[in-house]
């Protein structure tokens, strides 16, 4: 309710009153210094002091009036400048709550943005799993094959040399009866000489020469009947030992592809070790994550402080010990360091459980 309507009606009545007042304040002095009244006409004096009390209250009430005025005039400044703050006040509310609103909903959209990407990069991390999931499935089939390629090539080299050796064991013996062979014609030979002087020393030997000759002939026939089954022995040798020829490059070959077998299982064995770091190292930075998220600075720890920590866990990530192996020099920060590795117990599990180790050791070394 405004002060000024409420003045407004109340001055009207102030005037009224402090009119009568005066006006009975007068009528009494003068009552009380008037003499008994005769009979004489009316005196002047006591209108002329009722003249000159009016003009007294008149001016009062002037005076009044400007001091309200004046009052009504501070109030009135006082109203506006106290609205003007209100608005001001207002105005500042309202813009604060429009900066909270709008830092509640980057506050929001980040959150948002925070989830999606995190549910993306576990998206890629489940592929990038199962496709290293489907490689190992595939280079174990692939080693089993090459084992079993291993051992058939075993075996059919074991076969050739049995088989080569039957070869050069019919070589030697081809060999041996080439041998008896020349033997057989190299005494035909002497004996035909000797045959021949016979007959030319005696002619009257010359029918049983002639016989012997003729034995002799066919002695010889019989020696090159030999010499062309040899001949044959030995062509069919050459090609024996052609054939012999032909597997040995064949087993180079086949050598030097389980050379090149070998080769690539051991670069995709490199491969998987390359992965399983990959995993690790990943685990490792997991762990140091959650560790400096529950790492609380101590008083008086400066930029650059680093210590390595030796934490040894159970099967599900609860911490069972922590160890400071290399001290940062800075007691407090050590105990930090430990009792941010005891509060981020149970530490995350790696994806792949084969990378699951109970001791890590982590180089804890925070920015800023």
């Amino acid at each position: 309710m405004s002060r000024e309507p409420f003045l407004g009606r109340l001055l009207p009545a102030v005037y009224a009153l402090l009119l009568h007042a005066a006006v009975g304040a007068v009528l009494v002095f003068s009552l009380g210094d008037t003499p008994e009244p005769v009979a004489a006409g009316p005196r002047a004096e006591p209108v002329e002091a009722v003249v000159v009390d009016e003009k007294q209250i008149a001016d009062e009430l002037g005076r009044l009036r400007e001091r309200d005025r004046q009052r009504r005039e501070k109030e009135r400044e006082r109203i506006e400048r106290l609205e003007k703050e209100a608005e001001a006040a207002h105005l500042r509310r309202t813009e604060e709550e429009r900066r909270l609103s709008e830092l509640e909903r980057l506050q929001r959209e980040r959150q948002r943005e925070y989830v999606a990407s995190e549910r993306e990069r576990e998206r890629q991390e489940a592929e990038r799993l199962e496709e290293l999931k489907r490689k190992r499935e595939a280079e174990a089939k692939r080693v089993e094959e090459l084992e079993k390629q291993k051992k058939a090539l075993s075996e059919r080299r074991a076969e050739e040399e049995k088989r080569l050796a039957r070869i050069e064991q019919k070589r030697r013996e081809e060999a041996e009866k080439k041998r008896r062979i020349e033997e057989q014609a190299r005494v035909a030979r002497a004996e035909q000489a000797h045959a021949e002087a016979e007959r030319r020393k005696a002619e009257e030997a010359g029918r049983k020469a002639e016989e012997k000759r003729k034995r002799v002939e066919a002695e010889r026939k019989r020696i090159e009947e030999e010499k062309r089954r040899a001949e044959a022995e030995r062509r069919k040798a050459e090609e024996a030992r052609r054939k012999a020829e032909e597997e040995r490059r064949r087993e180079e070959a086949e050598m030097a592809l389980q050379e090149e077998i070998a080769r690539a299982a051991q670069q995709l064995e490199e491969e998987r070790r390359a992965l399983l770091d990959a995993g690790r190292a990943e685990y490792i930075a997991q762990v140091k994550d959650k560790i400096e998220r529950n790492w609380l600075r101590p008083p008086g720890a400066v930029a650059g402080l680093r210590c390595v920590v030796r934490v040894s866990q159970i099967p599900g990530g609860e911490v069972v010990q922590v160890e400071i192996r290399t001290s940062s020099g800075n007691p407090g920060f050590d105990r930090s360091v430990e009792d941010a590795v005891l509060r981020a117990s149970p530490l995350p599990a790696p994806k792949d459980p084969s990378l699951f180790d109970r001791h890590i050791v982590i180089t804890f070394a925070p920015e800023g």
